[in-house]
């Protein structure tokens, strides 16, 4: 496994090389590049990244917070492994963040975030329905960036910094993948922006509900019932 080395060790302080080391290894495990049970040695990273191996070990334990990584006495870490009630665990907490975010959202934000969101929406389903490659990060954070724009567009801090979390985890580029390879209904992204617009927070709840529920059986199907 190759990394992009993070950059001027001597001219980035810790807590920098730490978050650079943090998204590394965190795209790459949301990427598939790092599968369910890879070991993550840390000094071998720290070598791989460039960096000492404290900044490792402080990504990793940020990881772990996220729940992408996990670490055993005598064993260390290694990317947390991916069962079916793991990524159905993870669909219930995403609704219940995004539900909630689209009910706030569609009481307080202003007409200006909604014309933003709805700017996103449009490119995001532009692009997914040109057959955007699953691969793309780029496709793939435009996505999320969009959903956590809902999230802090609702006015609770904690509802986007949960999501953000929830988003990272693996079963998202799963999700990604079933998305491009069987189709969304047209203007996906924008529907959900024109119920936030109603004002109805019901109506925004149940859009977002709908939202997220999309192909979560396609979903389960893909992921190994043994983790």
């Amino acid at each position: 496994m190759e990394f992009a080395a993070v950059k001027s060790k001597s001219a980035k302080s810790f807590s920098t090389l730490s978050h650079q080391a943090y998204t590394v290894l965190r795209n790459d495990i949301v990427a598939g590049k790092l599968a369910p049970g890879t070991r993550l040695v840390r000094r071998s990273l720290a070598k791989q990244l460039n960096v000492s191996p404290v900044p490792v070990t402080e990504a990793l334990f940020r990881l772990e917070s996220d729940g992408l990584v996990e670490s055993a006495p005598m064993y260390g870490a290694r990317v947390i492994g991916v069962s079916a009630e793991q990524a159905m665990d993870d669909v219930v907490l995403r609704e219940a963040l995004e539900c909630q975010a689209a009910r706030e959202c569609a009481i307080g934000a202003s007409d200006e975030v909604l014309a933003a969101l709805l700017a996103q929406a449009k490119q995001i389903d532009a692009v997914m329905k040109a057959g955007a490659d699953p691969g793309d990060s780029d496709h793939d954070d435009a996505h999320g960036a969009f959903h956590l724009a809902i999230a802090q567009a609702s006015g609770r801090a904690v509802l986007a910094r949960e999501l953000e979390r929830v988003w990272f985890r693996r079963y998202m580029h799963q999700t990604w993948v079933n998305a491009t390879r069987h189709g969304l209904p047209a203007k996906w992204h924008q529907k959900l922006v024109a119920a936030l617009s109603t004002r109805n927070p019901a109506v925004a709840e149940a859009q977002m509900r709908f939202h997220v529920r999309w192909n979560t059986s396609r979903h389960q199907d893909r992921v190994d019932p043994n983790g």
